[in-house]
């Protein structure tokens, strides 16, 4: 038994709306996910290479530093760019009070700071500094870019952020951030 496809106009509405279904299965189940896909992609990418030009930055003033710090001697002061402080306690106390500096010029009040113990690296000694707060977000944002453009560079490490629950797009919403604050101090430095 053969079925007859209708003629005439009914035939040519019939042909144009399976022409529109087949075109809106295509969109929807191939173009629209490999078009997602790939603006995902391309913002990573560009993340990915902020983080890699900061990174680069903040590598290319480590030979200076360690250069600073060997050429010193023992009576000049501390060079800058380096925590000031005789020990890792003094260092990580001068760490605390220059983030609560920056968080107090970016609006933002610290709820807690945990010292966590000091790392020695080559001739330098890693001072780190764990704080947690609740802020909006662009303060924590802020909060952020004053600790890269510090003149004692600070790098976070181990950021995370909790938002409000829901889908809510208002900016002005507390989150709960935790970080690692890392600076570093020279491994020597003499008592006066």
């Amino acid at each position: 038994m053969a079925v007859s496809l209708p003629q005439g106009p009914k035939g040519q509405a019939l042909a144009l709306g399976l022409s529109v279904l087949i075109a809106l299965t295509v969109w929807l189940g191939a173009v629209a996910p490999a078009l997602d896909w790939y603006a995902g992609r391309d913002e990573t990418l560009r993340r990915e290479r902020a983080l890699l030009h900061r990174m680069a930055i903040l590598t290319d003033t480590l030979p200076a530093l360690r250069e600073v710090a060997a050429n010193a001697s023992e009576s000049e002061r501390q060079p800058s760019g380096l925590l000031a402080g005789a020990s890792d306690s003094l260092a990580a106390a001068a760490l605390q009070q220059k983030l609560d500096e920056l968080a107090s010029a970016a609006g933002v009040r610290i709820g807690s700071e945990e010292i966590l113990p000091a790392q020695a690296d080559g001739e330098f000694r890693a001072i780190a500094v764990r704080a947690t707060l609740t802020a909006p977000w662009r303060a924590v944002v802020r909060l952020l870019e004053a600790m890269a453009k510090s003149d004692v560079p600070m790098a976070a490490d181990e950021l995370q952020l909790r938002g409000p629950p829901g889908n809510s797009k208002d900016p002005e919403l507390p989150i709960d951030a935790t970080f690692t604050v890392t600076a570093y101090r020279a491994a020597k430095v003499e008592a006066r």
